[in-house]
């Protein structure tokens, strides 16, 4: 009965370190956590041992436990009290291991994981029962009955099987995505007018539509996702910007769309709008005269046009067309008859094309022999080339914090900090959590020692991971946090929506680049 038992909770402890395992090593997907930290445990530096994810070496661990359960009904019996034993030594050091990582949990991260919780109390059962086997070992059983018993656990083990895989996939499936936006072909003839911009293959069957403002930080870092998509899809997609600067939002946004617009009457138009993004930092009219110099253009013309507002028709344009099409955000993207009011990442965009343009040209007809220059110049472009969308695995966060709104301004913001104060803050005693929203490969690259890692396009659904009864000091790199779209104020916009205390929401306004420059510590 007790080798039973422990074979039941040493699978048990298998199936939470496979499943921990999984989701350590695919931090895209979420991880179930039953409202508790599991999100602040996994994105701490503890969640990591000897540059291994720490859910493997307890996978090893139940793994070898189940082995050495087997391996004692199978060996001679002078031979078996030396697996007990071993056993008995393997479940010991890591009932030791576990209460480590408890006192981790609630004395360091200030965090509570579910499923580590459930693997501790695992493991010290399995110990408190080894120890009895160990200190009063049963009585070894005849042949018959050995067998009977080795039989017993290959069905529990083949029944932990058929249990643990419809398990795992339930688990693995748990973020679902909510329904495609669909737009009614009325709408879409607001879509492309006969003066949009046009880069790609202007006889594409899949056209792909964006909507942007040149002073949304969020669009900017878009921008190297959009340059990479039109390098791989250029001779089979036609991608068509549409003007909406946030005006309420960002002050210099119109003109610089009127730049951008400009700079188009001279055959520039795709070359600015990359300087403009590039250059968010300074919109003002004296900065685009200058970049006007840069890209080579006619200084009096391109003055001239400026000044004279000669091209605000053309964005008031895109911005009716854009209101009619339930645009409220930046970046908002149109692909087929979908609509992504987010930012998409190069993995969800090329799946989301790829799966498109599968639907655009059957079988594969013509989708690799189109023709068209990936750089091509601004052009005309009339609607169509939207097929039946369907459904898709991709969805629209229409509720997204993450994208720009001039809503975004009328929330609930949290204070902003600077340097001084939020060294005041880590200093003290009052243990701050901070808390670094920069992609991954950012944060690995050196961020506020302690600090954990949730990137801004996993907030929304892993702000429930944080604790409520510790000030949250959220930050980026500080190029773009002012802005009222920086990620680490959406963030924090996000935790006051949730009910966080609005006087422990704090975001660093300076970022890492300012934490770097003044010399103070970096972890890595």
């Amino acid at each position: 009965m007790r080798k039973t038992l422990l074979l039941a909770l040493s699978l048990a402890g298998l199936f939470i370190s496979i499943y921990l395992w999984w989701v350590y090593t695919s931090p895209s997907h979420a991880l179930v956590c039953l409202g508790t930290g599991c999100d602040v445990v996994r994105a701490s530096r503890y969640a990591v041992l000897l540059g291994q994810p720490l859910p493997i070496y307890g996978v090893a661990m139940y793994a070898a436990l189940v082995l050495l359960i087997f391996a004692e009904q199978l060996i001679s019996t002078q031979i078996a009290g030396k697996v007990r034993d071993a056993f008995t030594a393997m479940a010991g050091a890591g009932f030791l291991f576990s209460l480590y990582l408890t006192y981790l949990e609630g004395f360091v991260i200030h965090a509570w994981c579910a499923w580590c919780v459930g693997s501790a109390v695992t493991i010290t059962f399995i110990f408190a029962v080894a120890v009895l086997q160990w200190v009063r070992p049963s009585r070894r059983p005849d042949d018959a009955a050995a067998l009977a018993i080795l039989r017993k656990h290959f069905l529990l083990v083949i029944v932990a099987i058929g249990l643990g895989v419809p398990a795992f996939a339930i688990l693995s499936s748990h973020e679902e995505a909510p329904p495609v936006s669909q737009v009614n072909s009325e709408a879409l003839k607001s879509l492309i007018r006969p003066d949009s911009h046009v880069i790609g293959n202007p006889d594409a069957s899949l056209t792909v539509v964006e909507f942007g403002d040149f002073e949304c930080p969020v669009c900017g870092a878009e921008e190297p996702v959009v340059e990479e998509v039109l390098k791989k899809y250029g001779s089979r997609i036609r991608f068509v910007f549409r003007q909406f600067p946030l005006t309420g939002v960002h002050p210099d946004a119109m003109q610089a769309a009127e730049a951008s617009e400009c700079a188009a009457e001279q055959g520039k138009f795709w070359q600015a709008e990359q300087k403009l993004y590039q250059s968010q930092t300074d919109l003002t009219e004296p900065a685009l005269n200058l970049y006007a110099v840069e890209l080579g253009l006619d200084k009096a013309r391109f003055g001239q046009c400026l000044s004279s507002h000669a091209t605000q028709s053309i964005i008031n344009g895109d911005m009716a067309d854009g209101h009619t099409l339930g645009v409220d955000r930046t970046p908002t993207f149109f692909i087929g008859q979908q609509k992504f009011a987010r930012p998409i990442d190069l993995k969800d965009f090329s799946n989301i094309l790829d799966q498109e343009l599968a639907r655009a040209n059957p079988g594969g007809k013509g989708a690799e022999s189109a023709t068209g220059s990936p750089s091509g110049a601004t052009g005309s472009a009339t609607p169509g080339g939207f097929g039946d969308a369907g459904g898709n695995i991709f969805s629209s966060q229409q509720g997204s914090e993450i994208a720009c709104s001039n809503d975004e301004a009328k929330k609930a913001q949290p204070d902003l900090i600077r340097t001084s104060e939020t060294r005041q803050l880590f200093e003290s005693n009052s243990k701050p959590l901070f808390v670094d929203v920069r992609p991954a490969k950012d944060f690995a690259g050196g961020h506020v020692p302690a600090a954990v890692n949730i990137p801004i396009d996993e907030f929304e659904r892993r702000w429930d991971g944080l604790p409520k009864n510790r000030t949250i000091v959220l930050y980026e790199s500080g190029r773009s946090t002012g802005d009222i779209c920086g990620a680490s104020r959406a963030a924090g916009r996000v935790l006051l929506a949730h009910g966080f205390p609005h006087d422990q929401v704090k975001v660093y306004q300076d970022g890492m680049d300012a934490w770097q420059k003044a010399s103070l510590p970096v972890e890595r």
